[in-house]
């Protein structure tokens, strides 16, 4: 930390000097070496015109300084720099005995008023006191940024009182009792993968905009989320979100997502906000993948009870008992198209859902022991928690791994060696999971190649020909018999891309899906 001395006496200069020396040594021998807070003397200066040029070029932390100086005086000197606005503490040493040149000295801000002559011991403990407040100055000057702020609130180490208040006004311009905006995203198993791209993204978003804000990360929620305190009109900031950001985000991130909304009264209320984002995200499943939704939004879904269907679960555990597995999985399908027929809550879906696979069971359970109760529970808890369709799916694929592959076996298979059985078996049980000819290869205990040579002499198709048969398959008959949108039939059939899935169907079948569902109608 710098300092300056600025005093017309030249003995008195150096007595002060001197002082600031042996503090330098008692810190080094103190502390074994040059502590952060100890003062170096960046210069001296006998009157008030050399004061002020030295301090303009030093920008000192300290100044000790008399108020009896040559023109300017001390008084006019320091009313000078502080209408400049300088940032500096101040220790008067002085023998002006003035009281109202005292009042305007402390007025203009100084830290200590002492007489002289002072002894060096008095001195010295008046600088020590300076540097201990710098430092702590400081310190909390490096931890007063707007993220350290908003994650203070986030953790419940900041209770923003009027000092507070005062403190963010006067170095961001905002109080947190000021209205506020956040956007948040849920990358769920994504998190760690798309965590940066995420944040680079919404960095972009405030800084091209003119946003005041900050990115956050909540890990343990998988959520990263942008804090904007000053924004440009409420419904104006929504809807560049809504339009430029969450598609942006979309287009270039892999997997589950979630993207919400909510205006804040006060910014200080984050934690609040965000639980109840996170308690909303399970609606994500009424609306399409990276579109932006608000509680306001929700709010105005007009949702109907979901009738529970009787008949569908009575054939589910038919064809369960039957060891029907193609015929287990357009059930599901059917569940499915009810479910995106009508506008229901996420609770309804899932509870019915977790029923609707309990039945399955049961049925399948007449015929077959089932190995893991604890799998069973995993799942279900899954679908619970679930906040994309992808979740539910995936948690229906481990439920589904419960069946015996003999469940898809179909006429013919018994002409084929056991080797090929299975893998046509695991094809028709997981082809619209995206299943791969390396993954078949590592359950069944063989090389790829020797899989490949195998499945082609027996078949007469490729492994990845039959794959996309099944799938083609799948795809025609949820054109024919449902109302899903061609994402929905996507997801179902093991596409990531729907406009992927448009053009393999066209290879195949001379069509576009859409095409082919006005063909079959």
């Amino acid at each position: 930390m710098k300092a300056v001395i600025v005093d017309a006496d030249r003995r008195s200069a150096e007595m002060i000097e001197k002082t600031f020396l042996s503090l330098k040594k008692e810190d080094e021998s103190a502390g074994g070496g040059i502590k952060k807070g100890v003062f170096c003397v960046a210069g001296t200066a006998l009157n008030g015109k050399d004061g002020y040029e030295l301090i303009k070029s030093e920008h000192p932390d300290l100044i000790v300084m008399d108020l009896k100086l040559p023109k300017p005086g001390g008084i006019s000197l320091l009313r000078k720099l502080r209408q400049e606005n300088a940032e500096f503490h101040v220790l008067v040493l002085t023998d002006d005995t003035d009281f109202g040149h005292a009042r305007q000295a402390i007025e203009l801000g100084i830290d200590n008023y002492m007489l002289k002559p002072a002894k060096q011991a008095q001195l010295k403990k008046a600088i020590r006191q300076i540097r201990d407040k710098i430092e702590n100055e400081k310190a909390l000057e490096k931890a007063f940024t707007i993220e350290n702020i908003f994650t203070g609130c986030l953790s419940g180490q900041f209770r923003p009182d009027r000092n507070f208040h005062q403190m963010t006004r006067e170095k961001y311009g905002v109080t947190l009792e000021e209205p506020g905006e956040v956007f948040t995203v849920w990358l769920g198993g994504n998190y760690m993968a798309q965590r940066e791209n995420t944040r680079r993204v919404l960095e972009n978003a405030l800084s091209e905009n003119g946003f005041s804000g900050c990115v956050l990360e909540v890990d343990i929620w998988r959520m990263i989320f942008a804090v904007i305190y000053k924004g440009i009109e409420k419904n104006r900031d929504f809807q560049i979100f809504k339009t430029h950001t969450a598609p942006l985000l979309a287009g270039s991130i892999s997997g589950e997502m979630a993207c919400l909304w909510a205006d804040m009264d006060h910014s200080g209320d984050i934690l609040d906000t965000l639980t109840e984002l996170r308690r909303l995200r399970e609606w994500n499943l009424l609306f399409d993948r990276g579109e932006l939704i608000r509680p306001e939004d929700i709010d105005a879904l007009d949702i109907v009870p979901l009738k529970y269907p009787a008949e569908l679960e009575t054939q589910v555990k038919k064809v369960a008992a039957a060891e029907d597995g193609e015929e287990i999985k357009r059930c599901y399908y059917r569940l499915y198209d009810i479910f995106r027929r009508g506008i229901y809550s996420p609770a309804e879906m899932k509870e019915c859902l977790i029923r609707f696979s309990m039945s399955a069971l049961d049925g399948y359970k007449t015929t077959h022991v089932i190995g893991s109760e604890l799998r069973i529970q995993y799942c279900m808890q899954a679908i619970t928690e679930a906040v994309t369709w992808a979740q539910i799916r995936t948690a229906m694929e481990e439920f589904l791994g419960l069946l015996r592959e003999e469940v898809f076996r179909e006429k013919g298979d018994e002409k084929l060696s056991p080797l090929i059985r299975q893998a046509i078996q695991m094809i028709r049980k997981y082809f619209d999971h995206g299943i791969t000819l390396e993954e078949t290869a590592d359950r069944l205990f063989v090389s790829e190649e020797y899989l490949s040579s195998q499945f082609k002499k027996e078949t007469g198709r490729g492994f990845t020909e039959t794959v996309r048969y099944y799938r083609i398959g799948r795809i025609k008959d949820l054109l024919i018999n449902t109302t899903l949108k061609l994402n929905q039939i996507a997801e179902l059939t093991g596409y990531t891309d729907p406009k992927y899935m448009s053009r393999v169907f066209k290879e195949e079948t001379g069509m576009l899906p859409n095409e082919f569902r006005k063909s079959a109608h």
